[in-house]
């Protein structure tokens, strides 16, 4: 095992600039074209929330971690930048995927035990016998050549957490670890660093808290939970109101308020690198009065544009959270779940 993120199999292996991870991805349909053409699924982050919900479906009822969870929805996605989805029972490898994930990250469960759960939660999906389950497992460890071990971002957020510059509240580590557990549903765990995923759930938390105070969706951690966080229950931020309002201008904050806070001020590679969005169009004075007006946007920028981080990168995987959380406003899962049907009872995969 790699003492750190930088010398893991991860970084090496498990992590790609989007450009590479939509060759990849590209190389993968034209060999499946057929298949995928005869049984299209949705957008990829709606079968992310599906087999994710699957997840927490099955661990209802036996105890786990949150990074147990997390761990294996990086290994689903590992796992599909080989085999297309519509090749494989995702039932049986959601609970194939919590099974080795339970194990790697030293909380396991007997494979029969985890097996009764699957089928009695999906009795139609999963055979009766063990051994399939210890088969797609055998497949699951080899399509990662064995790479077992996930960095993840709950760290570096509570070394944010203690960072007393940032001066982070309970409230806002609460709500950045929920859009952390939320970023798996994205690409982010094969294109960003850990500590970068956990700033950008950091700053997203700091832009949401005032919305979730002033509509009273604020869901205050437990001291249990603040003295644990991972052996809470998997939050998300979806299903607290106003996500698209208290986001819409949050670009233009994190490009204009660094200017603003810290002119002339540079990072890593020897200057800012601010981009404006295309997409999320923004009032500039506005944006720059509410980060001269607010301390805790100034201590959030000053610590973004000192720490060196590829700011552009931020941006990017900000929008690819801020897109997420817009597109989960449209998962249905009913219709989700009657395509995956579909595809398993056509393609013989659901026995």
């Amino acid at each position: 095992m790699a003492a750190n993120y930088w010398t893991s199999t991860q970084r090496k292996f498990w992590t790609f600039t989007p450009d590479k991870l939509v060759d990849i991805r590209d190389d993968l349909e034209k060999q499946n074209a057929k298949i995928i053409e005869q049984h299209p699924y949705p957008d990829r982050r709606h079968m992310m929330i599906f087999l994710r919900d699957r997840l927490l479906q099955l661990a209802k009822r036996l105890q786990f971690r949150q990074q147990c969870v997390a761990t294996a929805l990086v290994y689903l996605h590992r796992y599909f930048l080989s085999t297309p989805m519509q090749n494989v029972n995702l039932y049986l490898l959601a609970a194939t995927a919590f099974y080795l994930a339970s194990k790697t990250e030293e909380s396991p469960h007997h494979v029969r035990l985890v097996a009764a759960e699957a089928r009695q939660s999906w009795p139609e999906f999963i055979p009766g016998d063990v051994a399939r389950l210890g088969e797609m497992e055998f497949c699951l460890i080899s399509d990662m050549r064995s790479q077992l071990i996930v960095w993840h971002p709950y760290r570096s957020l509570i070394a944010l957490k203690e960072n007393q510059d940032l001066k982070l509240s309970n409230d806002e580590l609460g709500l950045a670890w929920s859009i952390i557990n939320d970023s798996f549903m994205t690409d982010l765990p094969l294109t960003c660093a850990p500590h970068l995923t956990a700033v950008i759930a950091m700053f997203l938390a700091v832009v949401f808290l005032p919305t979730a105070k002033s509509t009273g969706t604020l869901r205050p951690l437990s001291h249990e939970t603040l003295s644990n966080p991972d052996n809470g229950p998997f939050s998300s931020l979806v299903g607290r109101q106003n996500l698209s309002g208290s986001f819409g201008g949050v670009l233009g904050n994190l490009q204009m308020s660094s200017q603003a806070v810290l002119p002339n001020t540079s990072n890593g590679n020897g200057k800012a690198r601010m981009q404006q969005s295309d997409t999320q169009p923004f009032d500039k004075e506005k944006a720059i009065a509410t980060a001269k007006e607010s301390e805790k946007m100034q201590n959030t920028m000053k610590f973004l544009v000192e720490s060196g981080i590829d700011i552009e990168r931020m941006i990017e995987g900000t929008q690819e959270m801020i897109a997420l959380y817009d597109a989960w406003e449209q998962y249905n899962e009913k219709s989700v779940k009657d395509t995956v049907s579909r595809c398993l009872k056509s393609r013989g995969l659901d026995g």
